[in-house]
């Protein structure tokens, strides 16, 4: 199996590298290679926020500050670069092509952002639609997909699966902006949605069995047509 493994950055980088948790999920990965051919994609969490906000200051425009945050990204993708050691492909993977050539070499490429307007979630779908992945699996900060923001609406219900077109209409009326955060990015969903693959969203403690997450035990939501 193929699988895309999207790992947010506040996940990897709360406020500072969560070492433990770096190592940990660096662990799962290898294993998980082990039988299954894997990619990474690292976001940029509170940081790429920080200094997001610091280049607002600034009057810089949305495609400066996605630069930014994309340079963020890359960051962490070299520390989990860093734990995964000669697993991982030596350098941070800034293409679908070289992700591609990365897995032929039975190497995990890891990419941070790509392009100014992609969330690393949409670039984490497009890989995965370009590799013919059998599975996304997203890693975030929320165990799940609620029908709201659970850290905001304390009535939010987790989601357990659901349609791509139901993920659409939850997370399909805001507008993308450097720095945004939700559990999945609308156009990351509208991907979800148009290459019909089967999507996984589960929090940090799930991540800590990944094998058991990849046979469809966890406590997340799954998304599939």
């Amino acid at each position: 199996m193929r699988i895309v493994f999207d790992i947010g950055g506040s996940v990897l980088v709360p406020e500072n590298p969560d070492i433990d948790f770096i190592k940990e999920i660096a662990y799962q990965l290898t294993k998980v290679s082990e039988d299954h051919e894997v990619a990474v994609v690292v976001g940029g969490g509170k940081l790429a926020r920080k200094y997001i906000e610091v280049a607002e200051k600034f009057n810089s425009s949305e495609t400066f500050k996605d630069f930014i945050g994309i340079q963020i990204t890359r960051a962490n993708a070299m520390l989990l670069i860093a734990a995964l050691r000669e697993k991982a492909y030596p350098v941070v993977v800034e293409d679908f092509w070289e992700a591609w050539k990365a897995v032929q070499l039975k190497k995990i490429p890891v990419m941070g952002g790509t392009h100014p307007g992609h969330t690393t979630d949409a670039v984490a779908a497009l890989l995965a639609e370009f590799l013919k992945a059998d599975l996304l699996v997203v890693i975030t900060n929320v165990d799940g997909v609620y029908t709201a923001d659970p850290k905001k609406d304390p009535t939010a219900k987790k989601i357990k699966k659901m349609k791509p077109e139901e993920l659409l209409e939850i997370v399909g009326k805001g507008i993308e902006k450097a720095g945004s955060s939700s559990v999945i990015d609308p156009l990351a969903a509208k991907i979800i949605a148009r290459s019909g693959i089967k999507t996984i969203v589960i929090g940090k403690e799930d991540a800590k069995d990944l094998f058991r997450v990849i046979k469809g035990d966890h406590n997340g939501t799954t998304i599939e047509p």
